[in-house]
């Protein structure tokens, strides 16, 4: 593969917001990642409100479009509607109280770790023998011992470590970016 098409594939891969740009929003995120390592209870909470807000508002567009999506039968929009209802009732559940909507949200991490581990760990015995099938099991594994200890730690885990969660995501997204705004700044 030549230098030109190294190019082309970080041209679609990156905004083109030029190198200094890039870097700045590297830097933000890299600094937002550090701050959340350092308050993971406050991160943990500036997520839980977030995941809040999000599910208000799809649990209000689902309960719009099923009040005036005449194509459906009446029955597709109750249902619709009542699955927006329940977006809507779980959003105010966690806004109302963020503390209990940690323990929740973290307890649906943990199921999801679970649910992830179990399948890499179907998968790798599906593909033994072939090479590399050790490493999707021990991936899986490992998926598997992070739910179960997400779930010995609660409820007091909860409490940091979506933040935990929220400051490795932001720091490593915060690294890529500046390597990717110094890769740009090499090559133009």
């Amino acid at each position: 593969m030549s230098n030109q098409d190294d190019r082309n594939d970080l041209d679609n891969l990156v905004p083109d917001l030029g190198w200094k740009k890039l870097a700045a929003l590297g830097a933000v995120t890299l600094i937002g990642g550090l701050l959340a390592f350092l308050n993971p209870f406050a991160a943990s909470l500036a997520a839980e409100a977030v995941a809040g807000a999000a599910f208000l508002v799809a649990g209000g567009m689902q309960l719009w479009h099923g009040v005036t999506d005449t194509t459906k039968s009446t029955g597709d929009r109750w249902i619709t509607s009542l699955l927006g209802a329940v977006f809507v009732l779980f959003a105010i559940s966690l806004i109302l109280n963020p503390l209990a909507g940690l323990v929740t949200l973290t307890l649906l991490v943990a199921i999801f770790f679970t649910v992830i581990g179990a399948l890499r760990v179907a998968l790798a015995w599906q593909l033994r023998p072939d090479t590399g099938w050790g490493w999707i099991m021990t991936s899986g594994g490992l998926s598997l011992v992070l739910a179960a200890l997400i779930v010995l730690s609660l409820p007091e885990g909860a409490l940091g470590l979506l933040g935990l969660f929220l400051g490795i995501d932001l720091t490593a997204a915060g690294v890529v970016s500046l390597a990717l705004a110094w890769q740009k700044k090499t090559q133009g």
